[in-house]
């Protein structure tokens, strides 16, 4: 197997790129209680040392080729650095499937900016294209309603069964969603 670089990906308001150690903070800062009760098993409070291992979790997932996870760079804003306004990121990539799934998030301040359509939209093409995937689910709480207007924007389509998985943050059972695309132009590769 040879090295991968990392993709860079870049839209019209979003530029998609490594995580760093140095977003740690940033991480810390944006994941508030109302960004992490949408999210499968992330404490609150989150900490630095959640926040590293998070980061270091996304590097050694895309070494071993099962995961990439782009931090969101926000590029409509008056600083000249663009700032971390979230991650993306594929995940459970199955090449002998040809499926993965999708997660996101994006801090309160930068939410109804259209950074998580274009980070999703940016993501399922580089899968589809790229990769070569097949298929991107997605499983997204019931009453997260912005989540599921991101998806069914980006042709996501939701499927009748739901999933009911324990959580071990709330220490209850929670019911998701589960949101498909597949790849239409793949089908004759």
């Amino acid at each position: 197997m040879t090295h991968l670089s990392f993709p860079q990906l870049s839209g019209k308001s979003v530029n998609l790129r490594e995580l760093s150690m140095d977003d740690a903070t940033t991480i810390v800062i944006l994941i508030s209680y109302e960004i992490s009760k949408y999210l499968y098993e992330v404490p609150h409070p989150y900490k630095l040392d959640d926040a590293l291992n998070f980061i270091k979790s996304s590097y050694k997932n895309f070494s071993l080729r099962n995961g990439i996870t782009f931090g969101i760079e926000y590029k409509n804003t008056l600083e000249s650095n663009w700032p971390l306004a979230g991650t993306i990121g594929i995940k459970d990539i199955d090449y002998v499937n040809n499926k993965a799934n999708v997660g996101y998030w994006i801090g309160k301040q930068y939410q109804d900016k259209g950074i998580a359509t274009e980070s999703v939209k940016l993501v399922i093409n580089y899968a589809f294209d790229v990769l070569k995937l097949e298929e991107i689910s997605a499983y997204v709480f019931p009453d997260n309603n912005p989540s599921i207007r991101v998806l069914e924007k980006n042709g996501f389509v939701k499927i009748t069964a739901e999933v009911k998985e324990y959580n071990h943050i709330s220490n209850s059972y929670r019911n998701s969603l589960i949101y498909i695309i597949k790849n239409k132009s793949n089908k004759f590769h």
